[in-house]
């Protein structure tokens, strides 16, 4: 049987810096940034930019996924489309801490949500990668391609919370007793994210397209929403928004204050972590 709700080593570590450095600055400001690193196909080169840390997917640490939120009119946005490998680093300045994390971001909207795939924990078999049709020839097509990750239904890992021996019976006589987050889940999980941000940080949702040319008519619908007055509602920028979710599988933990530094690494044959010390 596959262990429930397994929590990655390095979650308690970005948790603890989270928390700490919160703390050392009395929660001034009252959240946590990090820098995300994605490739411009178009260019080649990489693009950085600071996010908002927003939490682990469905609120629960042992998702082991990272999220943020984005403008689906961002670079970044179009950036994940193409190509799904990221980098993203939290410097905890306070207590001299970093940690950088590589992984695959899949992204949730109105229009995607992961792919999650279980069959290395059901069946062992591998999924096949989908195909799209792309000038040069058919390519992968990244955000619908599956993420082999033991990521399950919320409402599995509530039920196993709440009664773990009935669970793990039923479990032993299902055919495929593991299954992932469902789209009603995934639709859950969209609004959740959208809900918890301020109501100033929604009406950017519905300024004009980020790094297009300011015009005077720009300028003054911009006026407009920051003060109120644009005639839209809240809700109105709910459709530019998406989640990015991170799906780690390295991370470099640097102790500037002890001058020690650990490596994490994700097996992807046997799902487990690693954890080696190395020179700082």
């Amino acid at each position: 049987m596959v262990q429930f709700n397994f929590q990655a080593p390095w979650v308690p570590i970005l948790n603890n810096c989270v928390s700490n450095e919160l703390a050392a600055t009395d929660n001034m400001p009252p959240f946590t940034t990090f820098q995300l690193a994605t490739i411009d196909s178009k260019t080649g080169y990489p693009s950085n930019r600071t996010l908002i840390y927003r939490g682990w997917l469905f609120n629960n640490k042992s998702s082991n996924v990272i999220t943020f939120t984005t403008d689906k009119r961002m670079d970044k946005y179009e950036e994940l489309l193409e190509n799904d490998k990221v980098e993203a680093v939290f410097w905890f300045g306070h207590i001299r801490k970093q940690i950088r994390f590589r992984g695959k971001v899949r992204i949730l909207d109105s229009d995607h949500y992961p792919s999650i795939d279980l069959n290395h924990i059901n069946s062992g078999e591998v999924t096949p990668i989908e195909l799209d049709s792309h000038k040069d020839g058919a390519v992968p097509r990244v955000q619908k391609q599956p993420v082999q990750t033991s990521l399950l239904s919320p409402s599995l890992t509530e039920r196993d919370n709440n009664s773990s021996s009935n669970l793990q019976e039923d479990l032993l006589t299902a055919d495929n007793p593991y299954a992932p987050p469902s789209t009603e889940e995934w639709q859950q999980e969209l609004d959740r994210q959208w809900n918890a941000l301020s109501k100033a940080l929604k009406t950017t949702f519905r300024k004009p397209e980020p790094k297009s040319l300011l015009t005077e008519e720009k300028a003054k619908l911009i006026s407009k929403i920051q003060r109120g007055v644009d005639g839209k509602k809240e809700e109105d920028g709910y459709k530019n928004f998406a989640v990015g979710s991170i799906f780690v599988n390295q991370v470099d933990y640097y102790e500037q204050d002890k001058d020690k530094r650990f490596v994490y690494e994700l097996d992807e044959e046997s799902h487990t972590w690693t954890e080696m010390e190395v020179c700082p």
